[in-house]
């Protein structure tokens, strides 16, 4: 059998200041240069956060890198959900480009020659394909929180920088487009773009980015904390009141047992906003229009021997801040592993989880099986 081509990428290794301090943040961008697929691309943003920092947790680490390396190869694909969409015949393509300014050394650039310049609908864009789905192109970020890696500044005691740091990636991958501009955007744009600098500290010209249609949050241990509270984008960011995206969650080995170690006793909080997000309550049914209300996706994956959460103590959470009633699971086994799986929708929050046996909190030699499993969760949720 034919082997699927893997999409061309450019990596860069660029340093954000955080949006709450100016604190130098560590950024791999990751930015699609060709996309292999049939159907209409819809651009998502990804955002990967890493373990705590104080115990070694930085990008490079095996999980972050084995999402990294999914989310680059894998042809992710969507129910559509008026997405922003750009035809196939018309993916954009990364270059760089060098300017003279004394300043600014060299930027990555999305060449928008064969773009549109207008929103269009998905029958404008390919009127031979399904039109339920849609092709994900990924601009990813993976980034160091402060005080790990190459980042500048130290971990915080309760969080909360580092929830600015995440939101900062957020703006970050916003930055390059707006529903109503161009994908190359002008000088009308009312955002303003993000200082962005290299290694030595040079201010660089910040790359020009796709209007994103939806967003993927996902976090490995305390990265996986830190994104279950951060709410899912604006599709406008300078509207506050305005639609969200849709947003997917990726929880791998979620650390619901030590949340009170790693925020400093502040747990309470991130609970009560992880909440908000996950959990589909009568009140914020009642309160919020269907025009503003998101399409949440939530996959939790942890193993029955993670030394830090135990199977039950993620599912009591769970149960308290999700909704998830725990309803009979299902087992499944893959060879000599065995899945135990839950899952539950709600009218716009559904919420998976797989607990995976004889794995640990690290994954160490068991990423394939993760991605295995990631990958099946995706395919389940938006069949082709």
């Amino acid at each position: 059998m034919a082997s699927l081509p893997i999409p061309r990428r450019y990596r860069s290794i660029v340093y954000i200041p955080s949006r709450s301090d100016g604190c130098q943040l560590e950024v791999c961008l990751s930015v699609p240069t060709t996309v292999s697929s049939t159907l209409p691309q819809a651009y998502t943003g990804v955002v990967i956060a890493h373990p705590y920092g104080p115990l070694g947790g930085s990008y490079n680490n095996n999980v972050v890198g084995a999402l990294l390396q999914w989310f680059e190869t894998y042809p992710l694909q969507a129910t559509r959900n008026d997405d922003y969409i750009y035809p196939s015949s018309s993916t954009p393509t990364a270059k760089k480009r060098h300017s003279t300014g004394s300043t600014t050394k060299s930027s990555l650039d999305l060449d928008s020659s064969s773009t549109p310049t207008e929103e269009q609908t998905l029958s404008e864009a390919n009127p031979n394909n399904n039109k339920s789905q849609v092709s994900l192109a990924c601009v990813i970020c993976a980034f160091n929180f402060r005080g790990c890696g190459k980042s500048k500044g130290r971990t915080s005691w309760f969080g909360e920088a580092e929830r600015e740091d995440y939101q900062t990636m957020i703006d970050f991958l916003q930055s390059g487009g707006s529903p109503s501009s161009s994908f190359y955007p002008g000088e009308d744009v009312h955002r303003q773009a993000p200082k962005v600098y290299d290694e030595s500290g040079n201010e660089i010209t910040p790359p020009r980015l796709p209007f994103l249609s939806r967003f993927i949050l996902s976090g490995f241990s305390y990265g996986g904390l830190i994104a279950s509270t951060i709410p899912p984008p604006l599709r406008d960011p300078t509207v506050p009141d305005g639609p969200r995206l849709p947003t997917s969650y990726i929880f791998v080995s979620y650390p619901a047992g030590v949340a009170w170690f790693l925020t400093s006793g502040s747990h309470g909080s991130f609970a009560k906003r992880a909440k908000a997000i996950l959990h589909e309550t009568e009140s914020s049914s009642s309160t919020s229009s269907s025009a503003t209300k998101p399409t949440v996706e939530a996959y939790f994956i942890t193993g029955t021997q993670d030394q830090f959460t135990s199977p039950k103590t993620l599912l009591s959470w769970l149960k308290a801040n999700t909704g998830l009633n725990l309803p009979k699971p299902v087992v499944a086994s893959e060879g000599t592993t065995s899945v135990t799986s839950w899952a539950q929708t709600q009218p716009d929050t559904s919420v998976h989880v797989d607990i995976v046996d004889n794995v640990d909190h690290f994954w160490l030699d068991r990423e394939q099986e993760l991605l295995n499993r990631l990958q099946a969760w995706w395919t389940s949720i938006h069949p082709n």
